[in-house]
């Protein structure tokens, strides 16, 4: 996730977090407020350099790209990448003073081999949503305002939540409930779900709230999450992207990962470390063969106290990176 409006996450700020004016007011003139998370990790731990080539996976609206831009200067180039096309128009919008030395695609990082993309120095990714996401109502990704209950960030294809909802049983819900947002009685509120009617994002609420009473405010954030997760395949989608990613790097290239929730981040944890493990020889526990990456992070980097307090949003965030070796 490149961009974050701090207080107007449902899917993972807590229940006391509030309406933010700022937000309502960029919504309705149309401008959104973000802030790129672990900003200095990432330009610290990636170390883009002048001439080299950056592909940013998930583009959303520029933040992180524009420090690539700046730090790989005119001979540089960047790839970006976003699965919303609307965030793609406004990405090239502010990113247009590097217009020459970039290439900005439709697209989801499942589909990264059919992009033909060349060999790059870094790869990055920022898993998560965006700042018009959550801005405009009309996503269905809060359930602070009443919208349709959409959650997809391409809404050119697939189906939106409530579809999901509407086609799936009450055994395939109660797993998506479960499996994706850790919802406990995830059966019993997969149950009230198909027995109403849910079309919207206040439609949904009601239904939580029926269900869980006290603890719906501390649950509906998880409902939010895995329903996000399963209408997009974000697992699928970032298990193609750990396969696929580390083949395009260059020797000494790097591929960085921010992830905001365990799920997300036990997949690049296992797929990092089985990639940075050389083969040993089972009878001697000799090393056979060297990995072909290293691990710049042995464990993940978390945000510092003062970025948390300058945007709540990151308190979940972690990030790893990949090395592909020199020999």
């Amino acid at each position: 996730m490149n961009n974050f409006c701090i207080q107007q996450y449902a899917g993972v700020l807590p229940a006391r977090a509030i309406d933010c004016r700022e937000c309502a007011a960029a919504y309705n003139t149309r401008v959104f407020h973000h802030t790129s998370v672990l900003h200095t990790a990432v330009l610290t731990l990636l170390a883009p350099k002048r001439g080299e080539t950056v592909l940013d996976v998930t583009l959303g609206l520029g933040g992180h790209a524009k420090s690539f831009l700046d730090a790989i200067g005119p001979s540089g180039y960047l790839f970006g990448l976003d699965a919303d096309q609307e965030n793609l128009v406004e990405a090239g919008r502010i990113l247009a003073k590097g217009a020459s030395q970039m290439d900005l695609r439709h697209g989801n990082f499942r589909d990264l081999p059919s992009f033909g993309f060349s060999s790059v120095d870094i790869l990055f990714a920022d898993l998560g949503l965006s700042s018009p996401h959550i801005d405009d109502p009309a996503r269905g990704f809060s359930f602070r305002s009443d919208s349709a209950l959409d959650l997809r960030f391409d809404r050119t294809t697939g189906m939106a939540a409530a579809r999901l909802i509407a086609i799936s049983t009450e055994h395939e819900l109660a797993e998506v409930l479960r499996q994706y947002g850790e919802v406990p009685s995830a059966h019993l509120l997969a149950q009230a779900m198909k027995e109403s009617e849910i079309a919207t994002t206040v439609q949904l609420k009601k239904c939580v709230e029926r269900v869980r009473g006290y603890r719906a405010p501390a649950e509906l954030p998880r409902v939010f999450q895995a329903l996000r997760i399963a209408v997009n395949d974000e697992l699928g989608a970032l298990q193609i992207l750990l396969q696929e990613g580390p083949k395009l790097l260059n020797p000494g290239g790097r591929m960085g990962v921010i992830s905001y929730h365990s799920l997300e981040d036990r997949l690049v944890k296992d797929a990092f470390r089985a990639l940075a493990t050389p083969q040993k020889d089972p009878t001697t526990g000799a090393i056979r063969t060297q990995a072909p990456f290293t691990l710049i992070t042995k464990k993940p980097v978390r945000p510092e106290a003062s970025e948390i307090a300058a945007n709540v949003r990151a308190r979940s965030a972690k990030f790893r990176v990949l090395q592909h070796r020199l020999h």
